[in-house]
C-alpha cells in the first residue's frame, strides 16, 4: 500500500493512484516502500517462505524499482511445530537472496493463524518508474503470468485439486518478477502494476482510473492453468472474488458475454501473480518474445485505448 503523501513534494507516488508502492526522493534516487503478508498456499514450509517473499517483494519490481532490504513479518502461532517456521523463514530467506536483497530483521506475534511476509525498502530512479499512471492509449497489455491461483490455492485447502494440480501455480508463484521488471523498462514501460488480491480487473481497474484511459481485454487470450476451469465448475471461488467484482461494478463492460468461469478468472485474486504491462506498441512484440525467451508464461492479453476510465471485456 502507498504512503500517505500529504503536502510533502519528496512523495513522489502516494496513496492517491492506488499503486503498488509508496516512492519517496531521495538525493539523487528514490525508495520505494511496501509491505505485505499471506496465509500459507501450500503445505511444504520453505515455498510457502519462498511465495510469501515473492509476493512482498513484488511490489518493488512493479513500480520498476530493485529491492534493497527486507524485514520479516511472522504471525505465528504458538502450536506449529518450530522446525516449520524455520522452514517457512528460511524459504523467505532464500528469495531475499535471490532478489539480490538483504534481510535486516524482523518481528514476530503470537497469532491464531499463520501469516508470513516482509515489509520491503527498494530504490528506483525517479525518471523511469512503472505507476498506475503511466498507461497511454496505443499501448499493448502484456500479463507475465497466468491467472487463477486464488482457486487452485482454495480447492487444494477443501482437498478437492491435489499437489499435482496445485504444482503449476506454485512454480510460478515462487517465480521472482524481477527479469520482468527489467524487461519491462528495457522496452520503454512506464505504465503497470502487479496482478494480486484484486484479480486482474481490479489492477486493470487501477491503471484505467489514474491513467484516464480504458483497458481493454481480450479474455480468451488471458493465460491459466489447467484445472482453473474445472474447479471452477465445480464450485470453487474464493472469499474475496465476490468483493473483487462488486468493486468494478458499472466499471466493466462486457461485449464478449463471460461465461462463469471467464468472470472468475477476471476476479480471482491472486498471490505473487504477474505484471500487467501498458507496453509501446511498437515494443510489445520483442518484450513478449524477451520474456517467453526468460522462461515467463506471458501473454499479450489487449490494449490501452481513449477514456473514459473503463474495463472492456471482449
Amino acid at each position: 500500500m502507498a504512503a500517505l503523501a500529504g503536502a510533502d513534494a519528496s512523495v513522489l507516488v502516494g496513496a492517491d493512484t492506488g499503486d503498488d508502492a509508496g516512492v519517496l526522493r531521495f538525493k539523487d534516487s528514490s525508495l520505494v516502500a511496501t509491505v505485505d503478508f499471506i496465509t500459507p498456499v501450500c503445505d511444504d514450509p520453505q515455498r510457502f517462505g519462498r511465495v510469501a517473499a515473492a509476493n512482498s517483494i513484488s511490489d518493488v519490481w512493479a513500480m520498476g524499482g530493485k529491492p534493497l532490504f527486507a524485514l520479516n513479518l511472522c504471525c505465528f502461532p504458538k502450536e506449529v511445530p518450530r522446525e516449520a517456521l524455520s522452514g517457512i523463514l528460511e524459504g523467505g530467506a532464500r528469495a531475499i537472496l535471490d532478489a539480490g536483497a538483504v534481510l535486516l530483521g524482523g518481528h514476530t506475534v503470537a497469532d491464531k493463524e499463520l501469516k508470513f511476509g516482509l515489509a520491503v525498502i527498494g530504490e528506483a530512479d525517479p525518471e523511469r518508474l512503472i505507476t498506475n499512471a503511466g498507461a497511454t492509449p496505443g499501448q499493448k497489455l502484456i500479463l507475465t503470468k497466468p491467472v487463477g491461483t486464488g482457486v487452485l490455492i482454495n480447492a487444494y485447502k477443501k482437498d478437492r485439486l491435489d499437489a499435482a494440480g496445485l504444482e503449476p501455480g506454485l512454480v510460478e508463484m515462487e517465480r521472482l518478477n524481477d527479469v520482468a521488471s527489467r524487461l519491462a523498462l528495457e522496452h520503454g514501460v512506464r505504465g503497470g502494476t502487479d496482478v494480486t488480491g484484486f484479480g486482474l480487473a481490479g489492477h486493470a481497474w487501477g491503471i484505467a482510473r489514474s491513467s484516464a484511459v480504458a483497458l481493454r481485454i481480450d479474455i480468451d487470450a488471458v493465460p491459466t492453468y489447467d484445472a482453473f476451469a474445472e474447479v471452477v465448475r465445480g464450485g470453487q471461488s474464493t472469499g474475496t472474488t465476490k468483493g473483487n467484482r462488486s468493486n468494478l461494478d458499472g466499471r466493466l463492460e462486457d461485449r464478449h458475454g463471460l461465461d462463469a468461469v471467464q468472470q472468475e478468472l477476471l476476479f480471482d485474486p491472486q498471490t505473487s501473480g504477474g505484471l500487467l504491462l501498458a507496453t509501446p506498441a511498437e515494443r510489445a512484440a520483442d518484450l513478449l518474445q524477451a520474456l517467453l525467451d526468460t522462461g515467463h508464461r506471458a501473454a499479450e492479453i489487449g490494449e490501452v485505448v481513449e477514456g473514459p476510465a473503463r474495463i472492456v471485456v471482449d
